[in-house]
């Protein structure tokens, strides 16, 4: 299984404070004897980390494996690494203690053994680091992505998905197996492939809610983008779509292709607000439900791609208008996507899009203005910028539109604190709206805020 490059290392000044001596003194200023949880909860601390002198050890929890099958132990590994220069004695507790929660499920303790043949103490010379491993089976209420919280010291939580398919043995193993046959910049760009960039096991980069829960909200997760933004050409208005999908069954196997395991609804919305008019209405919405087939990655490989996707459905487009002004289409669908290259960094996403009308009363000749296929093309990294452009082409003249969306994290514009994309888009055809599906739209820019992308 590919471990995670990065490892969460604990403040040296923590463990400066618990040597043999702090800690004593510490005890005996805060009059804690043998009296239970405060007691033990610094006894854990002490265990983690007893160093003699004024050295301290740095002690890491390293990220337990992304995907871990069912049927093999939890494994936990803490890094200890004598960093200051100075020879240390250190003290490893015999087991480690963590709460495990997912879903709606409440927090349950987990003890993990620490492994055989690893002594109570260890000596590190200056600079030299030793691993320790501590293990348990899991418990058989752990189902889905599953939070794992330390007991006792600070560390961040990890997330594992546990896999309880009846593939999970082959899968696990072939995974451990290109993990110790890479570098440790390959593991994390194949752990990236694998989860996509966003650690979600069974969704596709972008999806940003996770699927792999049990509970209500685990079903749910982004599908279309999701934005607001403002721009003028004449009047001044809005664009706005809010986009979710819905997975109606989570099975045990997360790389299950079935169909009931990967059947989706979903809904999108997508508004144009006039902010010229006095009233500033709505000039008009598109209701889409869909509901559809769709896996991320149907396991085809090839040297010319390096993950394939593949969705199919029936979707349905309405304004929700009565007489002259109505507008309705149904359209069974297919959309195959191709990703080129690193997924973790740079790489190109070709996604067409084909369908077909059934139905269209109100509006029969749509087609002449935009076609039977909407052909997405985009380039960029899961935590950089990313260019996205829909094309469409009428079946008639030069119909048709270009939509071309540009994000960037603002994380990386204003600090870590913030979340979403700076989001500028450029629209020049016919339909960007279903009322005006047939009225040319010379050309539009906007700027604004985008939750998913």
């Amino acid at each position: 299984m590919p471990f995670v490059a990065i490892s969460l290392a604990f403040p040296t000044a923590l463990f400066d404070r618990f040597t043999p001596c702090s800690l004593a003194r510490h005890r005996r200023a805060s009059g804690y004897r043998k009296r239970g949880g405060p007691a033990r909860a610094l006894a854990a601390l002490a265990l983690l980390s007893t160093v003699c002198g004024e050295a301290s050890a740095t002690v890491s929890m390293l990220q337990p494996a992304r995907i871990a099958a069912a049927n093999e132990p939890l494994q936990i590994t803490l890094l200890y690494a004598a960093d200051d220069g100075t020879a240390l004695t250190v003290t490893v507790p015999q087991t480690l203690r963590v709460n495990l929660s997912g879903g709606e499920q409440s927090p349950r303790p987990l003890e993990l053994a620490r492994e055989a043949g690893v002594p109570t103490t260890l000596r590190l010379r200056p600079g030299q680091f030793r691993k320790v491993r501590f293990t348990a089976p899991w418990p058989e209420s752990a189902r889905g992505e599953v939070r794992i919280d330390p007991i006792g010291f600070d560390a961040s939580p990890a997330l594992v998905v546990i896999n309880r398919g009846p593939e999970q043995d082959a899968i696990a193993q072939a995974e451990r197996n290109e993990s110790k046959a890479s570098t440790p910049a390959q593991a994390a760009a194949t752990a990236a492939a694998l989860d996509g960039p966003t650690g979600d096991a069974i969704s596709p980069p972008g999806d940003s809610l996770s699927t792999t829960g049990r509970g209500v909200f685990a079903h749910v997760s982004y599908y279309e983008p999701m934005y607001i933004a403002f721009g003028h050409n004449g009047d001044t208005n809005a664009r706005l779509q809010l986009s979710f999908k819905y997975r109606l069954r989570i099975p045990d196997d997360l790389r299950s292709k079935s169909f009931t395991d990967n059947l989706y609804f979903a809904y999108t919305q997508t508004s144009i607000w006039d902010l010229s008019a006095e009233s500033r209405p709505f000039r008009d919405t598109t209701y889409s439900p869909q509901l559809f087939y769709y896996v991320p990655d149907t396991g085809w490989r090839s040297p010319f791609f390096t993950r394939m996707g593949f969705a199919a459905g029936i979707a349905h487009e309405s304004n929700g208008k009565g007489g002259d002004d109505s507008r309705s289409i149904n359209m069974p669908f297919i959309r195959p996507t191709w990703e080129f290259g690193d997924l973790a960094a740079n790489h190109l996403t070709v996604s067409p899009k084909i369908y077909y009308y059934v139905g269209t009363k109100n509006n029969p000749d749509i087609a002449a203005y935009r076609g039977y296929v909407d052909l997405l093309v985009k380039y960029g990294s899961p935590d950089g910028w990313q260019l996205a452009t829909t094309l469409r082409k009428g079946t008639k003249h030069w119909y048709g539109s270009v939509d071309t969306q540009f994000t960037y994290p603002l994380a990386k514009l204003l600090g870590s604190a913030w979340g979403g994309y700076l989001w500028a888009g450029y629209f020049n055809g016919y339909g960007e709206d279903l009322l005006d599906y047939n009225n040319r739209q010379h050309w539009i820019a906007r700027i604004g805020y985008s939750i998913a992308r």
